[in-house]
């Protein structure tokens, strides 16, 4: 008999578990419930569901779906075991519109009444609705799924150009830099002996720069090595800068270009072609044509040079060709030039930063850049830009 105690308890939740549970459910208008005595009038009710059930008159009177109903609910008292079910049941009164509820009556023989339970009704349009917002809040989700995963790949990528981008600017340190260094090294070298002619005792007869002409020099590469790295921290940030398109005049740009370019009074630079409006993005537009006149010039070995900046529409792109009469560059260096501090050994060259500015610049918003040279046949460079008229930051 114990066992028997012990398997019932483990089986069978307690009466008060049961209790708090139909409570809450009540409580909730998840049912309801009343009593009816044998003259079908309601004598107790409970829940929010059937709160709509006056107590004290015939249950008919406030519950009209079981008008007619009334042999049958008698009926129930010669046989316990049946049931009266209505589903789906909507009532309507002046007050309100409660929800579509299930209508259940029985016989209870132990209390001598009749027992009416309610419980709420789910159609099938609410079930359509309940399916229909559970498939979109999933569809939410694998979008967002689709979204983080397209970011995380996006995000690997940026990564390991960062370390590609790292092995190269390293590798530059330590080949390019170590050029001015040594440079700065020697003339400290060349300071140290100048000031020591200086001294009372010293061999004047040596000959030597003077301390003004070797703080210059110092002061020189100096700021060449800054402007080297300060070159190389731009050009590792291109491709990561947040521009914003915008409309732009390009006319308008590349006149602000060549107007602010510095050159020897001989120079002429010229705009030709159609320069449309478009959106796109500004800045590094500006800074590609900038860079391209610049050299053009910088590179140039006369004072009465011509440079021909042009545009043509070429569909989706803007054909833009930088044009100079130039000694132009050897085929076995036209590679070599669009590599960061590659410069072709010529006085005021600069850092050889411009041309690595431009097409790294040019690859980002998903242009194209050529260059057509042959100083065997002709004096001259060209550079020719295919830029994107539609992009997306």
């Amino acid at each position: 008999m114990g066992s028997d105690m012990r398997e019932r308890r483990s089986v069978e939740p307690a009466p008060n578990v049961v209790g708090a549970a139909g409570k809450m459910l009540a409580e909730r208008g998840i049912f309801g419930m009343a009593w009816l005595d044998r003259n079908l009038v309601v004598r107790t009710s409970y829940g929010r569901l059937i709160a709509f059930v006056a107590i004290g008159l015939p249950v008919t009177d406030t519950l009209p779906p079981l008008i007619g109903l009334e042999d049958d609910l008698r009926d129930l008292r010669d046989h316990p075991g049946r049931v009266v079910e209505l589903p789906s049941v909507a009532i309507v009164s002046a007050e309100r519109t409660t929800p579509r509820i299930n209508i259940t009556v029985l016989w209870f023989d132990q209390a001598d009444r009749y027992l009416l339970v309610v419980s709420r009704a789910v159609s099938r349009s609410d079930l359509e609705a309940q399916l229909s917002a559970q498939m979109r809040a999933r569809l939410m989700a694998e979008a967002q799924v689709m979204a983080t995963s397209k970011e995380l790949a996006r995000a690997n990528a940026e990564l390991s150009r960062a370390n590609r981008d790292l092995e190269d600017f390293a590798s530059i340190i330590a080949h390019d830099l170590a050029g001015p260094m040594r440079a700065m090294r020697y003339l400290a070298d060349d300071l140290a002996a100048a000031l020591a002619t200086q001294a009372p005792d010293a061999d004047r007869t040596a000959p030597t720069r003077t301390p003004t002409d070797v703080v210059a020099r110092l002061r020189d590469q100096t700021a060449r090595l800054s402007s080297m790295l300060r070159g190389l921290y731009e050009y590792s940030s291109i491709g990561r800068k947040q521009y914003a398109l915008e409309l732009v005049d390009t006319r308008q740009l590349v006149d602000a270009v060549v107007n602010g370019t510095h050159r020897p009074a001989g120079f002429e630079i010229t705009v030709a072609g159609a320069w449309p409006a478009f959106t796109t993005l500004a800045a590094p537009l500006d800074l590609v044509l900038r860079n391209l006149i610049e050299n053009a010039v910088n590179h140039h070995d006369r004072a009465d040079g011509r440079i021909t900046v042009a545009a043509e529409d070429a569909g989706s792109h803007l054909a833009i060709t930088v044009a100079d009469d130039g000694p132009g560059i050897d085929e076995r260096s036209q590679d070599a030039v669009f590599m960061p501090f590659r410069t072709l050994d010529r006085p005021g060259a600069g850092t050889g930063m411009g041309l690595a500015f431009v097409q790294r610049t040019i690859d980002s918003v998903g242009g194209s850049l050529s260059l057509v040279s042959a100083p065997s046949l002709a004096r001259g460079c060209e550079f020719r830009i295919l830029w994107p008229k539609t992009m997306s930051c």
